[in-house]
């Protein structure tokens, strides 16, 4: 008897509610709706910023100290400085969690370049970067229904992803280009998401995902040209314990095609099954047993605790 895959039905736009969102941003928290910065924000103007994203689950923050390394480490690459140390940072995302009242949540949290220095374009002479973060309900991107079908992709072939050397993916960012100019062409060809290649040839990700495929009985993410996901790692984690093989290395079209299951990875679903490529049904054209078996395994583990960090745990930030 085949598993049954189990996706929370209370994370939707209809149970969410927003008017617990909170943001702080130049010193102060805010009702999300009334949270601004400035329009000469560098950020804004140049996307000339880094940021990250971290769920909590029942209260709880899952994998944080993951989420901080990525953006301290992304804020290191650009020479961003949020002028919060890591503890200062744990302390903020978390006093914000704590202020909305809200147990599932969304918490997103950015650094800029801050505000345009009049005459100059020199980047080294924006000193006063401007760090931000916002918390708002956790609503899965993907419902059960959806889960339950799978998406439906196209390899979006003449929109390749920004090459690395250009743009390093490791350190998130907001350079969506090449993204969007995908993700339209992808529905106007009648698909629910694109696939990008990267400048050779080889699968790189799709628009705020990771892409996994289970080939020849083991499970495939690309190596190169992607943001290393966290929920990938996730994912792959929970493989190595199931004893399903798993790795990083290039990934090519073809590959895709024949996979017996394939889906994709993202802080705001955990897993998304893919079950059509290009008009065509990956595997048996749903959403196979070792994604759901996965995505059960997921949500399972982070009920008991795994990988959470209580909010309430957490010092308050220091005065001043």
């Amino acid at each position: 008897m085949s598993e049954t895959m189990n996706v929370p039905t209370h994370l939707s736009a209809a149970h969410a509610d927003f008017s617990k969102a909170l943001a702080w941003v130049d010193g102060e928290v805010v009702p999300l709706d009334q949270a601004r910065v400035p329009v000469r924000d560098l950020g804004l103007m140049y996307a000339d910023m880094t940021y990250d994203v971290v769920h909590t689950w029942r209260g709880g923050f899952f994998r944080l100290e993951d989420h901080l390394d990525r953006f301290l480490a992304s804020c290191a690459g650009l020479r961003l400085d949020p002028a919060l140390s890591r503890e200062g940072l744990r302390r903020r995302l978390a006093d914000l969690v704590r202020r909305s009242s809200l147990q599932d949540t969304l918490v997103y949290f950015a650094c800029t370049r801050g505000t345009a220095v009049p005459g100059t374009r020199d980047p080294a002479k924006h000193v006063a970067h401007r760090f931000f973060a916002t918390v708002t309900p956790l609503i899965l991107r993907g419902q059960p229904d959806e889960m339950r079908r799978g998406l439906h992709a196209m390899i979006a072939r003449g929109i390749p992803r920004i090459a690395a050397d250009s743009v390093n993916p490791a350190w998130k960012n907001t350079h969506w280009g090449d993204f969007h100019r995908a993700s339209f062409a992808a529905k106007e060809a009648g698909a629910e998401m694109a696939l990008l290649l990267a400048p050779d040839g080889a699968l790189a990700e799709a628009p705020g995902f990771n892409l996994v495929a289970l080939v020849d009985g083991e499970l495939v993410s690309p190596d190169a040209n992607v943001l290393p996901g966290i929920s990938c790692r996730t994912m792959f984690e929970i493989a190595d314990d199931l004893g399903f093989p798993a790795r990083f290395r290039r990934l090519m079209p073809e590959e895709l095609a024949r996979a017996e299951e394939a889906f994709l990875t993202a802080t705001s679903c955990g897993l998304f099954p893919l079950t059509r490529l290009d008009g065509a049904p990956i595997g048996a054209g749903v959403p196979g047993p070792v994604t759901t078996r996965l995505l059960n395994t997921y949500y399972d583990r982070k009920n008991a605790g795994w990988h959470i960090t209580a909010a309430a745990s957490i010092p308050p930030p220091d005065p001043g």
